[in-house]
């Protein structure tokens, strides 16, 4: 149960950053050599994305990795 929590918060904050960045889902994905559907799935909290994968995301998003982990 505790991963399904860390997916989630994961999710959110990803999503955020891209709504703050005003991104769509589509140019993230795109970005990030990945589905659109697979980064909704990671946004929702149902996926459990791989560090190389995160790694992507945090680049087209030009955020810190970490940062997606702060106050877990």
């Amino acid at each position: 149960m505790r991963g399904n929590f860390i997916y989630k918060k994961i999710g959110e904050r990803l999503a955020i950053e891209r709504e703050r960045k005003n991104m769509s889902q589509e140019r993230v994905a795109m970005l990030s050599e990945m589905d659109r559907t697979y980064l909704a799935r990671i946004e929702e909290g149902k996926a459990n994305p791989s560090l190389k994968i995160l790694t992507k995301i945090s680049r087209a998003l030009s955020i810190k990795l970490f940062s997606l982990f702060k106050e877990i």
